[in-house]
């Protein structure tokens, strides 16, 4: 069971085929994605805050200008937790959605950076694209970490798997951030994970029995991989505590080498997703 997303709070798109995405103005934030086959793609926790200035469980989170706590500002930067302008997409545009933010006096008095962000999410039959635009609307170079902190829902975590991290470097934050090298083919879910794996390539792929969401990302070469597991779970106030047995987090993500941007200039990632049902 799901929170419900509130109205009009909200901008729904459709494919041609029925696939259809709600995009909150909070925090441009994805809630929910359902595929043409009627699944429901993304968590979103019942217990979700949808109140000012708070920070949705669940969906599609953007992190930026900070993943974590790399940094001095507050937990994942401060954008998930403003209200985004909708841009008109046109009228024949209706799988897609576009939502941008500025910078404002509150902004500004923690993180003294004039900027423009965008997110655009287009949804088709089999998939869908969330693509992050960053633009430095100043007049001296920022630098900013970043990531789409997607909550994808499962049946049950114990018949997931993920593939295409085998061989990559990633950083465990639960065994005191030491630097480890991915030994298995297929990451089980089967205990607490909070990692950062570094300069991924190729598609990862979250497998549940015959389905499969198959992920792929343009520049943004990291990937966080994140499940609370049942103790952790328990503590987290707005997250049942069974919930961490129906999500994983496969966040497309630029963490190990931050993004210098220039005056005027503008930088662009993106997490595509398909969907394959065998």
């Amino acid at each position: 069971m799901s929170s419900v997303i509130p109205d009009p709070d909200v901008m729904r798109s459709t494919s041609p085929g029925g696939a259809s995405a709600a995009v909150l103005h909070h925090g441009a934030q994805l809630a929910s994605w359902l595929s043409a086959d009627g699944m429901e793609n993304i968590y979103l926790s019942e217990r979700a805050d949808f109140s000012p200035g708070s920070a949705v469980r669940g969906g599609a989170p953007v992190c930026f200008p900070q993943f974590s706590t790399l940094g001095s500002l507050p937990l994942h930067g401060f954008v998930r937790n403003h209200a985004w302008t909708p841009v008109s997409t046109g009228a024949d545009d209706a799988a897609v959605t576009r939502l941008r933010l500025a910078d404002t006096p509150e902004t500004l008095a923690i993180w003294p950076h004039p900027f423009e962000a965008e997110i655009q999410v287009i949804v088709a039959d089999d998939g869908i694209e969330i693509a992050l635009t960053a633009k430095n609307t100043g007049t001296a170079a920022f630098t900013f970490t970043a990531a789409l902190h997607t909550y994808f829902r499962v049946k049950a975590i114990e018949d997931v798997t993920i593939t295409g991290l085998k061989g990559i470097r990633y950083l465990d934050k639960l065994k005191d951030n030491i630097i480890v090298t991915e030994a298995d083919e297929k990451l089980s879910i089967d205990r607490p994970l909070d990692r950062v794996y570094y300069q991924t390539t190729g598609e990862r792929i979250v497998e549940e029995g015959r389905r499969k969401l198959v992920i792929s990302t343009e520049g943004m070469p990291d990937t966080v991989v994140w499940n609370p597991g049942a103790e952790r779970c328990a503590t987290i106030a707005d997250l049942p505590d069974d919930a961490w047995r129906h999500f994983v987090c496969v966040e497309a993500a630029v963490v190990d080498q931050p993004i210098s941007l220039a005056p005027g200039a503008t930088w662009r990632g993106v997490q595509r997703v398909k969907v394959i049902a065998t």
